[in-house]
């Protein structure tokens, strides 16, 4: 339930002519030189760039607008730091938001002619969605002469106003975002990940109007880069809480608490039009030969995972309200709320109490202490079974029951109660969770090392390599099994592969082979020089300074080997590196040599326990990983 009718102002947001000064300068020639230093991977920047939030009352709302409205309205002022560029932007708009009032004026105060191209959006993962783009194109002058660019956005119902962005899509020198609040409005604003960020706030009163303004100097551009955590959770934002309104003397409440954001999602969800006996023969045909309560909810959570295709929906109130279970049982398709919908009318016709479950995957850094739809992005559904709940994620493959992603792992879950509702959390699980154990036998064979190993996977790699198996067309399986197991290595070659039940939700993963590594033994004179760990995991990700965000890990990690090694015939141990250990609260390495005669063994354990690493803390990495290549960069030596 992505919420794609409520648009993170990523890009440029909106604005009108209200506040255009015609003394506005218009020539910075003399700020090229400093801006270009400033921002040498750019072409324009916003000088300015301001936008100011107005409330109405909406006297006779048409059908699917609030009785209060939203305007916000922006004008930027771009400045070319190059000549003649061509200027983008693109501005989203949907069945609750219009677009009105685009305008670009150039220094000389003539309205410059603008390209639009308005088109529905889709993303990869969308099947329907009522999201529209409209890509605006214009000229820019020479460089240094000013631009003002303005429009407007109008929210028809102000429940869908949930968020502000201080990071654009080019930098920013001077930001403001005002919101000017009517008396007869109860309205509260958020900050997200304001510290550090250099954001200025200032309350006035100005007659009717509460002005509260937030001021931010130098805001570069907001960056996409591998890895990165979702916007919500680093970069600095504001969300808007609309509680509630007075009109004629009456004041209305809109979402001043979770009770009210669950009387909402309540109301949507009340005309779905669920048929359940037209899934009641597949319920019967799926439990009628399991013997336990927890035999019968598998099967039915595991034959939505495997046989209802996830695709998402997200099409003006759609994006809120689940499609009917039967709808989805026929299509074998839905999304994340058409999913959960599903699971909990099967479940309830096998006799369990089963409910839809609102949730916040781990890219939201919310909980229900905000009442805005802001807060969650997904549903799933909860299961009581003897007082323990069980939360069940339709669009998770291959997932055992009572075992959670990592993305929904400590989050808050509203589920639903009749009038009322409950909330919980999802338990957190500690990194062994995802223990990947690998033990290998080896020994030197001419110039490449032979063996054979043993990995186990749990938890996210386990199911990542299920995942990654089963969507591989049946000829390439093994070759590409043999390419993931191999991580791409070209030393490595890999025979006789045994795999496993890759269906099997419960069960570690164990794939057994054989293989040789090429170039991994060195000889010198009377010395020989192994290496008994290829894949030093993490050995290359290191941070340097050109990176903007912070980073985050797919999981979090728990990593074994035990490698013996054969001593050859007629040779020696000489030397073994020295163990290493290195512990945090957050990452940790441990390794060792042992020398046993005619053996060798090597014992290695790595930990990581937090699935992001802020940039603050990108030197602290970066010295681990310094240390860790040490201790990889060192060989055995054997001697004749």
């Amino acid at each position: 339930m992505d919420h794609r009718l409520i648009l993170p102002c990523i890009f440029s947001c909106m604005s009108s002519f209200s506040f255009v000064s015609s003394n506005a300068q218009a020539d910075y020639a003399d700020k090229v030189t400093s801006l270009k230093n400033q921002f040498p991977k750019e072409e324009v920047v916003a000088y300015e760039h301001k936008e100011i939030v107005n409330f109405s009352l909406n006297q006779k709302p048409a059908p699917g607008e609030g009785k209060v409205k939203a305007t916000v309205t922006t004008q930027i002022t771009l400045v070319p730091i190059k000549d003649y560029i061509k200027y983008e932007d693109g501005l989203f708009y949907n069945q609750q938001i219009s677009i009105d009032n685009i305008r670009a004026t150039n220094s000389k105060g003539k309205e410059v002619l603008i390209q639009k191209q308005c088109t529905s959006y889709s993303q990869e993962d969308i099947f329907q969605d009522d999201t529209k783009l409209c890509v605006v194109k214009f000229p820019l002058e020479e460089k240094g002469k000013s631009c003002t660019y303005t429009y407007q956005e109008i929210y028809k119902d102000i429940k869908y106003l949930t968020s502000f962005y201080f990071n654009k899509s080019i930098p920013v020198v001077d930001e403001t975002v005002e919101f000017d609040i009517p008396s007869w409005m109860e309205f509260d604003l958020r900050e997200f990940n304001f510290q550090g960020a250099g954001i200025e706030k200032t309350t006035t009163k100005e007659n009717d109007l509460t002005k509260v303004s937030f001021h931010l100097k130098n805001a570069p551009a907001y960056e996409e880069e591998e890895h990165s955590p979702n916007h919500a959770l680093s970069y600095p934002h504001i969300i808007c809480v609309n509680k509630a309104y007075t009109e004629n003397g009456q004041r209305k409440v809109l979402f001043e608490s979770v009770k009210d954001l669950y009387g909402w999602y309540r109301t949507v969800c009340d005309s779905i039009g669920n048929e359940p006996s037209e899934l009641k023969e597949k319920v019967v045909s799926l439990t009628g030969a399991k013997k336990t309560d927890l035999e019968k909810i598998e099967a039915i959570f595991y034959w939505v995972q495997d046989n209802i295709r996830y695709i998402a929906f997200e099409n003006g109130i759609m994006g809120f309200r689940p499609d009917a279970a039967q709808n989805v049982f026929k299509k074998k398709y839905g999304d994340c709320k058409g999913k959960a919908n599903l699971l909990k009318e099967m479940l309830k016709l096998a006799g369990y109490d089963a409910r839809l479950t609102w949730i916040g995957t781990s890219d939201l850094p919310y909980d229900y202490s905000l009442p805005s739809l802001s807060v969650d992005n997904h549903m799933i559904c909860t299961v009581i079974l003897n007082g323990k709940k069980y939360f069940l994620d339709g669009t998770e493959e291959y997932i055992a029951l009572n075992d959670y992603a990592q993305r929904l792992q400590g989050k808050q879950v509203l589920i639903e109660d009749g009038k009322n509702y409950i909330l919980d959390r999802i338990p957190v699980f500690p990194s062994e969770r995802n223990k990947t154990k690998q033990v290998t036998k080896m020994r030197v064979d001419g110039d490449a090392i032979k063996g054979n190993s043993n990995v186990e996977y749990n938890g996210e790699g386990k199911i990542f390599t299920q995942m990654a198996y089963a969507s591989t067309r049946t000829e390439n399986k093994t070759d590409a099994l043999s390419s993931f197991l191999r991580g791409d290595n070209g030393n490595i070659e890999l025979s006789d592969l045994k795999t496993p039940d890759f269906s099997d939700r419960q069960k570690p993963l164990q794939i057994n082979y054989d293989f040789k590594a090429n170039n991994q033994v060195t000889k010198a004179g009377n010395e020989m020089y192994v290496v008994m760990d290829w894949n030093k995991e993490f050995s290359s990700l290191e941070f340097d300074n050109k990176r903007k965000n912070d980073y985050e890990f797919n999981h979090k990690y728990f990593i074994t080997t035990q490698t013996e090694l054969t001593v050859p015939e007629g040779y020696k141990v000489e030397y073994v590196p020295s163990s290493f250990k290195k512990v945090s609260n957050d990452y940790s390495f441990e390794a060792s040599y042992l020398s046993k005669g005619k053996t060798i063994v090597y014992s290695k354990t790595i930990v990581i326990n937090k699935p992001i690493i802020r940039k603050t803390e990108f030197g602290d990495w970066n010295n681990f990983i310094k240390d860790i290549n040490k201790f990889y960069n060192d060989q055995v030596v054997l001697t004749k």
